[in-house]
């Protein structure tokens, strides 16, 4: 390889293609992390050179090009195997300054920034081939709308407002519109010039005070093993893009249509980035979407854990050291569908709940299983048969959930339930049930009704769980209690959790008076937490209400909740720690048919 630092003039002045491979990422940098800094750095170099001291050279970072063949009538051309977010967004200022020239009525200066965003060649058919840079297949509607835009008011008609563009990853033309607006504020600013000279001072910095370090490869090196090791400026590589110029390099290697597997395999991960790229919470951290994907498709490959620091490295030895990347492709393609579906299940249908109240739990070790299951669901399941699925995992979590069982062994448990469903060359529900039933001991066990039972009247549910999950308890029984005959209350609020008898109850709830006070104290502490005293208010109630008399509570309750869960309080003329448990008992049956478990004469 050979290593050179130029100057933008020298890297843009002549007549050259930097081309970006469809398989790498698309434009990403952003204005707090990138755009912002790149600008601060430009300005204090041209400030120096404005105010008449030596401007010394200021180094932009490093790129990284591979040598492309071309036909003797083309361009000659590189393949930018790093750093092209960087010489995207050079383009993308220098073209903003170019349309500032052409507002200010200088030609020359527009020329100029013109010689180094354009290639000249009349002869050249292709008109894409006059763009210096040409970005991946994603980008290149926006790029070549914004370098041919002309104004910045043409560009902000590409993308709307800029929160709307930003939140459509049209990363291109808000960039163009940062540079415009932060490029005219400091030329109209003068520092004692005029725009016009203001912006020549801008153009000569540009062009003799601003370096890239250029790393040209040859046909020696390896261009993907130099591509693996090096980083973009403050956005590093998902695991998922490394994935994906892997492939590629890999398909392009073997003679394949990369092309075609792009159109076919990839092409949706790039488009809807707001899906793929949005950043969810997976424990503690919070990671996009796409590498949470491949980490629960990898786990599901591969059989065992995958960390998700090692995405990329778990990738390639699973792929092993001949990989048929379209096989692969295919495979991504298929349960990136099948997950994607995860998120879009019709609301109110038992499908949805499912994954919402999966969601609450944060319970994603299942994932992986879920993904086969569904992708098996394609072939051969009734949509009754998965839902007789789902109610039974759904049902194995919440009742271990409510009995405060661990979830340290999740993992091995439901990648050994998928080698048991593997064995049997079947995934339906009695092969999954069966599994379930079988299995002992505190990490594993499916707890029996005689156990949900005790545990739902006895544990303090509103400080055991997060108040979300104590929520998602109360709001499945309110669904559940739903008959034909009852009004459907859509509710758009979020409901609050609210006590019947209240935690302040000194007042107006005294103690049994038939009881020894310490043992009406203990009685009346362990059941004030639990479900039988909690249900859901789409207000808070004022706390004088909260903590008055019965009576008047629930009269409060009734006039303002039209819940079916409150609905049954109107029966009981007194609130206590019997009327508490007579609640749990009527609640619990109906948690028991939301989340059933066969008997063992059953299993």
């Amino acid at each position: 390889m050979k290593a050179d630092s130029l100057s933008v003039r020298q890297l843009f002045v002549q007549d050259r293609r930097y081309l970006v491979p469809l398989f790498q990422r698309p434009y990403v940098w952003e204005e707090t992390g990138q755009w912002q800094p790149l600008w601060e750095d430009i300005i204090k170099v041209a400030e120096r050179r404005r105010d008449g001291n030596a401007a010394k050279p200021h180094f932009l970072g490093a790129v990284v090009l591979d040598q492309i063949r071309t036909v003797s009538s083309s361009f000659d051309a590189r393949q930018i195997i790093d750093g092209q977010q960087r010489l995207t967004t050079l383009q993308i200022l220098l073209v903003a300054l170019r349309d500032l020239a052409c507002q200010l009525g200088d030609s020359d200066l527009e020329r100029a920034f013109e010689r180094l965003t354009r290639n000249e060649d009349p002869l050249n058919k292709d008109p894409d081939a006059v763009f210096k840079v040409w970005p991946t297949n994603v980008d290149r509607q926006h790029f070549r709308a914004v370098m041919t835009a002309g104004s910045h008011e043409a560009v902000e008609g590409i993308c709307g407002s800029p929160s709307e563009g930003t939140q459509s990853g049209l990363r291109i033309p808000q960039a163009y519109l940062f540079f415009h607006r932060a490029a005219k504020v400091w030329i109209e600013d003068g520092g004692g010039k005029k725009p016009v000279e203001h912006l020549t001072v801008l153009l000569k910095t540009l062009l003799e005070s601003l370096l890239v370090v250029v790393i040209d490869l040859d046909e020696s090196d390896n261009a993907q093993v130099i591509f693996e090791s090096l980083n973009a400026r403050g956005t590093p590589l998902l695991p998922a893009d490394l994935v994906k110029n892997f492939l590629f390099h890999t398909a392009e290697l073997g003679g394949k249509n990369i092309e075609s597997l792009y159109e076919t395999y990839w092409k949706p991960f790039d488009l809807d980035r707001k899906f793929w790229r949005a950043e969810v919470r997976q424990g503690r951290l919070r990671r996009p979407r796409l590498d949470t994907f491949f980490q629960h498709y990898l786990t599901l490959k591969t059989k065992d854990e995958v960390l998700s620091d090692h995405l990329y490295t778990t990738f390639k030895e699973y792929a092993g050291p001949r990989p048929d990347a379209a096989s692969h492709l295919e495979s991504l393609r298929d349960y990136s569908l099948v997950y994607r579906s995860f998120f879009e299940q019709e609301p109110g249908s038992r499908e949805r709940f499912f994954f919402e109240r999966l969601e609450l739990m944060e319970t994603t070790t299942v994932v992986p299983l879920l993904l086969e299951i569904f992708k098996q669901a394609e072939k051969q399941t009734s949509r009754a048969e998965l839902r007789k699925i789902l109610v039974d995992l759904e049902s194995f979590l919440v009742r271990r959930m409510v009995c405060q069982l661990t979830t340290k062994n999740y993992n091995r448990l439901f990648l050994d339930l998928l080698s048991f469903l593997r064995q049997r060359n079947s995934f339906g529900s009695e092969d999954i049930r069966a599994f379930l039933v079988q299995q002992e001991g505190e990490s594993t066990r499916w707890p029996t009704d005689t156990e949900f039972q005790e545990a739902w009247l006895t544990v303090a549910a509103y400080r055991a769980l997060v108040r979300r999950r104590v929520r998602m308890l109360l709001e499945a029984l309110n669904l559940a209690l739903y008959s034909d005959k009852t009004e459907q209350v859509q509710i758009n609020k979020t409901l609050t959790v609210e006590h019947l008898l209240p935690r302040s109850w000194e007042t107006h709830w005294p103690l049994s008076e038939q009881e020894d006070e310490s043992q009406a104290r203990n009685r009346r502490s362990t059941l004030l937490h639990t479900i039988g005293n909690l249900t859901l208010l789409t207000h808070s109630l004022n706390p004088a209400v909260s903590n008055g008399p019965w009576p008047k509570k629930r009269t409060q309750i009734l006039k303002h909740s039209a819940l079916n869960l409150n609905r049954p309080l109107e029966e009981y003329d007194e609130w206590d720690e019997d009327a508490i448990l007579k609640r749990g008992r009527a609640l619990f049956r109906v948690a028991k048919k939301i989340w059933p478990r066969p008997t063992d004469n059953e299993s």
